[in-house]
């Protein structure tokens, strides 16, 4: 009877420890939560304006393909979950900053974030509003990080306006992360 209990607890011993070498392998296992969570966050930076209304109709972000260029595009959601597009007052978000979204995205290293526009209305300090461009209808942000499996990666996104003289919208984009995987 001894035997028994030596060997049964020898195998539990056993199967502990392989199961916390699969855990810490980071061997994707069918049927676990394979993806890191991506929060994209948007602030302004002042100018004089008194305000800048733009309508986001879409929020991707480029995946890269083994450290190239090349790869693809994953769209996120909006918050809250079931939002088609975002009307936000750009300049409303000095110094402050405002959730875009929260998506769950597969791991990997990733290269940039892609703001499409369908609208944009500029509000002067004078009181004259026109409406801008967006040419060729969406916003680039460079910016280089990396999704890991079960870490949330914070980016915060700082647009300072600037419209030409011909009303298109060419604003200096700059991506920070500002927490994510260690």
């Amino acid at each position: 009877m001894r035997k028994v209990g030596v060997f049964g607890a020898a195998g539990v011993l056993v199967a502990v420890l392989i199961i916390a070498g699969v855990i810490m392998s980071g061997l994707k296992l069918p049927g676990f939560h394979n993806k890191g969570t991506l929060v994209v966050k948007l602030t302004d930076a002042p100018f004089d304006l008194s305000n800048l209304y733009v309508n986001i109709t879409s929020l991707e972000v480029h995946q890269a393909e083994h450290g190239a260029e090349e790869g693809e595009w994953i769209p996120l959601e909006f918050v809250p979950a079931g939002t088609k597009w975002v009307y936000v007052d750009i300049l409303s978000l000095q110094n402050v900053s405002r959730d875009l979204s929260v998506t769950d995205v597969p791991p990997g290293n990733y290269t940039r974030i892609r703001m499409d526009v369908s609208a944009a209305k500029a509000n002067y300090t004078d009181g004259y509003m026109e409406d801008v461009t967006v040419p060729p209808g969406h916003l680039d942000v460079i910016v280089r990080f990396e999704i890991e499996v079960g870490f949330e990666t914070v980016l915060l996104v700082d647009m300072t306006a600037h419209i030409s003289q011909t009303n298109r919208l060419s604003p200096v984009l700059k991506a920070t992360v500002v927490s994510g995987p260690p």
